[in-house]
């Protein structure tokens, strides 16, 4: 699985926002505009002249093109209309040495434009490679199959510029199965990132000591604890839902901590896998008694599908919420992946802007394991 694939929707864009199709069009433009000024000039009268075309020709390379390729249009802006003068002019008249030093001053500013840009663009490959690997670090990629477990997912952050927002998910083999968690923190953006790598540290670990689900939520409830009282920050909480796949029976354990519940897709419809009511993570404190687990029979051809609210709340053009169980109910899935897929297309066509992360998280039980 990806784990931070970026809108299926969005436009190719290039550096500094311009779409790629906009740059591949531009590539050819300061070369066109020296060859056009040297036809004009050689077939109007003299009375016309067409020199600015060449001096506009060195500040559009620099949009779109490296500064090595940038210094080749400024000098062959200067050489052409030397050139031109030359071959069509009447000497150096104090007309074209206006224009000359025009274009002189055009090309050098632009010059410098273009070795500060390429300058700024490798300082920002360098600073979103660190950022990728601190991000990929918390949202690792996901194996097709982890055990007795077929995977597939997407992860979509709200930021278009991040790779991480303020959901979250995590699988794990344990000695009591596979484990999984798919959660969303409060807020959303990098605001949020410090809480989802509580989250998911805290999961990694208690997930491979902990016995039950709620052990790993208590866990991760001393932890956000811990952050509360570093941070001055009272109202940290995460709503999630833990998953457990038993290695020796084919079935489900569910522990819902405030959070959507997943929904089960067979070739009877949609249903909602339903548990107890507990609070989001974070938040046990206020009514500890309330938290349970449950367990639900699972066979080899349901799939479980476990997501967040960005994608049931994706809003259509006519403000209407996502109908994410009644878009499923109309169609049957072979696998995960095939579900997981539908749901990110589908959603892409729905809405016409993403204003919340989203994960989706689709997961079937294989037989015979």
């Amino acid at each position: 699985m990806d784990a931070v694939q970026r809108s299926i929707d969005a436009p190719a864009e290039a550096e500094g926002g311009m779409p790629a199709w906009a740059v591949r069009w531009m590539l050819p433009v300061p070369w066109l505009l020296i060859v056009a000024a040297v036809l004009l000039e050689w077939l109007t009268p003299a009375a016309y002249s067409y020199l600015t075309l060449i001096a506009a020709a060195t500040p559009l390379a620099a949009l779109v093109h490296r500064p090595s390729v940038t210094v080749l249009a400024a000098l062959t802006s200067v050489a052409t209309m030397v050139g031109l003068e030359l071959w069509l002019g009447d000497g150096f008249s104090r007309h074209f040495a206006v224009d000359l030093a025009t274009t002189v001053v055009l090309a050098a500013t632009a010059v410098t434009f273009a070795f500060t840009r390429d300058r700024a663009r490798r300082l920002l490959h360098r600073v979103r490679a660190v950022g990728e690997a601190a991000q990929l670090a918390l949202l690792r990629p996901l194996p097709d199959r982890l055990g007795p477990v077929r995977l597939a997912g997407f992860y979509r952050a709200a930021d278009a510029e991040a790779l991480v927002g303020g959901d979250l998910y995590a699988a794990v083999g344990t000695p009591w199965g596979i484990r999984v968690v798919v959660g969303d923190v409060r807020g959303k953006g990098n605001g949020a990132v410090v809480t989802v790598a509580t989250v998911l540290s805290t999961f990694r670990e208690a997930a491979q000591v902990q016995p039950t689900l709620s052990g790993i939520a208590a866990r991760i409830d001393r932890a956000l604890a811990l952050d509360q009282s570093d941070l001055g920050d009272g109202e940290l909480f995460a709503t999630a839902v833990l998953l457990e796949f038993p290695l020796d029976r084919q079935a489900v354990r569910v522990l819902n901590r405030g959070h959507v519940p997943p929904l089960l897709l067979d070739g009877s419809g949609v249903h909602t896998l339903e548990a107890p009511f507990a609070l989001p993570l974070g938040l046990a404190e206020l009514a500890p008694e309330a938290e349970a687990e449950c367990a639900h029979p699972l066979t080899d051809r349901q799939v479980l599908l476990a997501f967040t609210d960005g994608v049931t709340e994706a809003r259509g053009r006519d403000g209407t919420f996502y109908p994410l169980s009644e878009r499923l109910a109309a169609h049957e899935f072979a696998g995960p992946a095939a579900a997981v897929s539908f749901v990110r297309r589908d959603v892409a066509r729905w809405t016409t802007c993403t204003r919340d992360d989203m994960v989706v998280l689709g997961l079937q039980r294989t037989r015979g394991a």
